[in-house]
């Protein structure tokens, strides 16, 4: 079992009837088609197919809409597969084409889970095969990126009378596969969709072509047709294409001969095909356009990638990834200082992890996590089992461009934290920044899964894990100073701590940049060698490592004083067993009145 998972499934459909479509799902509501069961890695009986309101493993928003369809492939074993079946569906007599959207992702890219389209008369298990699409963008149909894809599917000759759609998954143990938008309809004679828009989501400053392409989606010849273009209310531009033979599903990709000379800022770029036979409109309009968000950025920097990792101490696989492949590949080389790292403790399976906390539960619901372990890159699945994987993947990472610069800088008074923020965006548009404060190392919260220290976990988001909106004009830049307190958390050392900050996009997830902030206070950052407690959590008795005399003194976390100031010699042991179990601060000072706090754990 590579994972271990969280089960949350709804389920849901909502059924509808439009001119010239006999059955359409979003996904709106509920899941009304019907899921087959299916045993799960974890050896439980779950639902092949739920309704998802956002995505994970992949990490994907809806195509549209409130809810889409997940088939669980990422914990079904290889070979498990289910069924999706639509409701009865009357077919008047004609030719019918089944369209959906389908989330393709490079996430163990040669896990070959797919879905296959059928046609059924009864709603039972197979019938007509009508095609086969699989989830990893590396596999048939293969596409060059992560990201919303249409597919169509055309059921054989006429049909009449009642008759069913089913949707078969097939796992390879890979990643979830995502659908959504799914109609059935009625084939017209003159139809041209326009099925591609090459524009990237963040493009540089200068000529754009404008590109994409018309596929002939009726059942008669297309010998003209109209390409458009516009950005926001701007100027509509046209090309007239003549001299076509385009028969029933063949494509033509145009290459508009009119640019755009893209400036920086935030646009809507829409394309569409019209006039087709020069007769206006086709049999459905419904299809003609597309649409993107396209923000110019005028300048990038170097990135620092941002990993997010999803484990537990109760968690077996995690052990195995943590263990044989993550801790190895942060120990190699510079891998440690070219990437940022949050270590999210989760609260599964059993008990789950003792330092899991409501804010890392927000994070869980933000991406959609769903099993453990799972490490996020730049908010993309990246839980490779594979040593060269996950280097190949951090380095084709750090080539990416980022269009934020960003630098912190933090300073620690006792347990209140404040974070000074400066960016420079190369982009306009709403972002928000994050702040995770996080610790080196921990043991206090060793479970049962065998590991006995863990990395970066995340303490305290600052400040709270829903960020700070900020509006970004690109070439501005800008200041921002966040603030925390530390008080009451699970955090053992407070001079073992880093402080991530990053910028994201909310509604994509994409992680835009990351970086550590940097300690302003030398008496702050806590150097181990001036003063150090251990063991640390403790029975009672704990012992002071020191190179020179210091005083020492112990509050419970109110600030009432528990033990007095005395002083204390390096290798000197104190008994603190007559104190009840929880946390305390110890404050230790030098003869040169340089002092630092501690957190120390009775249990």
């Amino acid at each position: 079992m590579k994972k271990t998972t969280l089960l949350s499934l709804m389920l849901f459909l909502s059924f509808i009837g439009q001119a010239q479509t006999v059955a359409s799902e979003s996904f709106d509501v509920a899941l009304g088609w019907t899921s087959t069961t299916v045993t799960s890695d974890a050896g439980t009986t779950i639902n092949a197919w739920a309704r998802r309101t956002t995505g994970g493993a992949p990490n994907c928003a809806t195509f549209s809409g409130a809810g889409m369809a997940r088939f669980n492939s990422y914990n079904i074993p290889s070979g498990g597969s289910g069924r999706l079946t639509s409701p009865a569906i009357t077919f008047p007599d004609g030719r019918y084409r089944v369209k959906l959207k389908m989330y393709r992702d490079s996430g163990y890219p040669t896990d070959a889970d797919n879905i296959k389209v059928y046609y059924n008369t009864t709603g039972a298990a197979g019938g007509t095969i009508l095609g086969t699409v699989n989830r990893s963008t590396q596999l048939a149909p293969i596409v060059a990126a992560d990201g919303w894809y249409s597919y169509t599917f055309d059921i054989p000759g006429n049909i009449s009378g009642t008759g069913y759609i089913v949707i078969l998954g097939t796992s390879r143990y890979g990643n979830n596969i995502f659908i959504d938008q799914i109609s059935v309809d009625l084939i017209q004679a003159v139809d041209a969709e326009t099925t591609a828009l090459n524009m990237n989501a963040i493009e540089t400053i200068g000529n754009k072509t404008i590109s994409g392409t018309i596929k002939n989606m009726g059942t008669t010849d297309i010998n003209s047709f109209d390409v458009n273009w516009q950005i926001d209310n701007g100027a509509i531009y046209t090309q007239n294409v003549t001299g076509l033979t385009l028969a029933a599903g063949q494509t033509y990709n145009y290459s508009h001969p009119n640019t755009w000379d893209a400036t920086p800022g935030l646009y809507s770029l829409k394309a569409w095909v019209s006039n087709v036979n020069g007769a206006g409109n086709d049999g459905d309009s419904a299809n003609d356009s597309m649409t993107k968000q396209v923000s110019v950025a005028s300048g990038s920097v170097a990135r620092f990638p941002l990993y997010e990792k999803f484990s537990s101490a109760t968690c077996a696989p995690c052990y195995s990834f943590n263990t044989t492949y993550f801790n190895p590949f942060m120990n190699t080389g510079t891998n440690s200082q070219d990437l940022a790292l949050i270590n999210y403790q989760v609260n599964w399976p059993g008990t789950g992890d003792p330092y899991y906390t409501a804010e890392i539960g927000a994070r869980v619901q933000y991406y959609g996590i769903n099993a453990a372990p799972t490490l996020l890159v730049d908010s993309k699945e990246g839980t490779n089992s594979n040593a060269a994987l996950l280097q190949s993947a951090l380095n084709a990472e750090k080539l990416k461009p980022a269009f934020f610069g960003l630098s912190a800088t933090h300073q620690l008074d006792l347990e209140d934290l404040t974070v000074n923020i400066n960016t420079m965006p190369y982009l306009t548009g709403n972002y928000k920044i994050h702040v995770a404060v996080v610790e080196k190392e921990t043991t206090g919260n060793v479970a049962t899964n065998g590991e006995t220290s863990f990395h970066n976990v995340m303490m305290k988001m600052v400040p709270d894990p829903n960020g700070t909106a900020v509006d970004f004009t690109h070439d501005v830049a800008t200041t921002h100073t966040l603030q925390g307190n530390l008080a009451g958390l699970n955090i053992e050392e407070l001079n073992d701590l880093a402080v991530v900050v990053f910028i994201q996009d909310q509604a994509t997830k994409a992680i835009m940049q990351a970086a550590y902030s940097t300690d302003l206070l030398a008496n702050n950052t806590f150097n181990k060698s001036f003063a150090r407690i251990w063991p640390n959590p403790s029975t009672g008795i704990i012992n002071i490592k020191t190179e020179n005399t210091v005083t020492l003194e112990i509050t419970d976390i109110t600030g009432k004083v528990v033990y007095p100031a005395a002083q204390v010699n390096a290798g000197d042991s104190v008994n603190l067993s007559f104190l009840q179990k929880g946390m305390y601060l110890a404050k230790m000072t030098d003869l040169n009145g340089n002092s630092q706090v501690q957190k120390i754990m009775l249990k």
